[in-house]
């Protein structure tokens, strides 16, 4: 019996192990430059096995041959990687309608599946037309009383509780992102530098951290690799208890702003308003599809993913940046004490923020050494040939074959950014950055599937800039890692242990 199970297992091994490489045969049968796969994980076998970061990762996949279009696998699926910014133009703009859609990443029947950024086609469509509104320029100066205010209460908390001290960034910039989400998308006010344990900041902590643990990659691996089986197995990857959570705050808002007739400029009024419920009764803005609970769930809930991980996440690295410049730091600082004498002990508006050139320059150049993704990805829906202008070979792409463009390798190749490694904000000065070469650098992607709401993460960064620039500065912490080397371990950006600054007043 024993003897029968052995063989049972070793030909389902040798089935398993013949079909996986003749999978890995799919760009060698089309001439497609590819780095060696391991049966393993692909070319991401050292990301899953966490002897790699996946930030290293990408680049390196981009350093590998001559070719601008090469092929990787990730697992057993097969994508292009584009390394230049002329594919990546064709891509995005000149061809958009072949490449309408992103990649279905988690394909799972979620929240983060009927999000805009999973939408496709004519649904996508509809809903990004009916939340652009929402992150006009007038729109954000609605919106920036309440990011200021914000903003001035978490400068306010690390200048009375942190001088002196070591801190941890990610927890301090995750707190202050959390409450300008909670005001601006799902209209509550709350303090989580005050109180650290309220509900809606230990959910988001759950719901945002892939901390690439053994149950994480399989999960990963299973809903991309194998994801029927992951649907009929009901993996999915934000758990039913949190979906949930999601659902009772956004429709239980719904309904008791409805009820009692409460009006709020935020983005649960805007989906009101697409189910014509909304208290204005704007017409122009109801949708003619009739959205899911899911779907109009899946829209905070996606605000509220962006904003959480990626804006404290760039906070982060960009201090850690200017702890490591102190010359960025003071330039930066000069700004800040200019337009602060210029208000006269007058509140910080709109205006005056949008004026701070120099503050904006060190945010770009933040994105550009540290984007939040390696990559940026699109499914293509149309069959279309693409040209290598580095071998001239025609890449011949059909429908659902998926595409990555490197945003990572290209924003640190030095032909297009010398010495990238250097954080120089100089780079996008108005004297400098019409030297930039034209699709080089997408720190919020480009073309019409852009992220919507780049307006708004540059406006709360800059605010909470602002007033932590006024009265504290970044010294470098006996825990800083110098220089910043991302720990593999985690599926987080962010080096062993965290990042690190010591906080001091500008009188020591």
């Amino acid at each position: 019996m024993l003897t029968e199970a052995l063989l049972v297992i070793a030909t389902l091994c040798a089935a398993a192990y013949l079909w996986m490489r003749e999978k890995f045969k799919y760009f060698e049968k089309l001439g497609v430059e590819y780095p060696e796969p391991n049966l393993f994980g692909g070319n991401m076998k050292d990301v899953f096995t966490k002897k790699q970061h996946f930030f290293d990762s990408a680049e390196s996949l981009y350093k590998f041959g001559k070719s601008s279009i090469i092929g990787i696998f990730e697992g057993t699926a097969p994508i292009y990687m584009v390394k230049s910014p002329e594919v990546a133009r064709q891509i995005f703009i000149k061809n958009f309608n072949h490449f309408v859609n992103h990649r279905r990443f988690f394909d799972d029947g979620g929240l983060f599946d009927h999000s805009l950024i999973q939408m496709e086609n004519d649904k996508w469509k509809d809903m990004r037309s009916t939340l652009s509104p929402a992150f006009t320029g007038n729109k954000m100066r609605g919106m920036f009383e309440l990011i200021r205010e914000i903003a001035q209460q978490a400068a306010q908390y690390l200048k009375e509780n942190d001088l002196g001290k070591d801190v941890k960034l990610k927890d301090f910039f995750s707190r202050f992102a959390n409450d300008v989400i909670a005001t601006t998308a799902f209209g509550f006010k709350m303090n989580s530098l005050q109180d650290r344990n309220n509900e809606f900041f230990k959910v988001g902590q759950v719901v945002t951290v892939f901390e690439n643990s053994t149950m994480d990659i399989i999960k990963f691996m299973m809903l991309s690799m194998f994801n029927k089986l992951a649907r009929l197995l009901r993996i999915t990857v934000i758990s039913k208890e949190h979906t949930e959570y999601f659902r009772k705050l956004v429709l239980g808002a719904m309904k008791h702003r409805s009820e009692k007739k409460i009006f709020r400029p935020d983005m649960i009024n805007m989906l009101m308003e697409v189910r014509g419920i909304g208290v204005q009764g704007n017409e122009e803005l109801k949708s003619h599809f009739n959205w899911t609970d899911d779907e109009i769930v899946a829209q905070c809930f996606i605000f509220f993913l962006a904003g959480f991980e990626t804006v404290s996440n760039t906070l982060c690295f960009m201090c850690h940046e200017l702890m490591e410049n102190p010359e960025v730091q003071e330039r930066l600082k000069q700004e800040v004490n200019d337009l602060h004498e210029s208000l006269e002990n007058k509140p910080l508006t709109y205006e005056a923020l949008n004026d701070m050139k120099y503050a904006e320059a060190v945010i770009l150049e933040t994105l550009r050494k540290w984007p939040q993704l390696p990559f940026l990805d699109r499914k293509c829906s149309k069959a279309i040939d693409l040209e290598d202008p580095e071998t001239g070979n025609i890449i011949k792409l059909k429908e659902g074959d998926l595409i990555q463009i490197s945003a990572l390798g290209i924003q640190r190749d030095p032909k297009y950014f010398p010495e990238p490694m250097k954080f120089d904000p100089e780079r996008f000065s108005d004297e400098n950055k019409k030297n930039i070469s034209p699709n080089t650098f997408f720190p919020f992607g480009i073309g019409p599937r852009m992220c919507i709401g780049n307006r708004f993460a540059m406006l709360e960064i800059k605010a909470l800039l602002f007033y932590m620039m006024k009265d504290v500065s970044f010294k470098r912490s006996e825990k800083s890692t110098i220089p910043m080397v991302l720990d593999p371990g985690t599926g987080q950006l962010e080096p062993k242990g965290g990042i690190y600054v010591k906080v001091v007043g500008d009188d020591l």
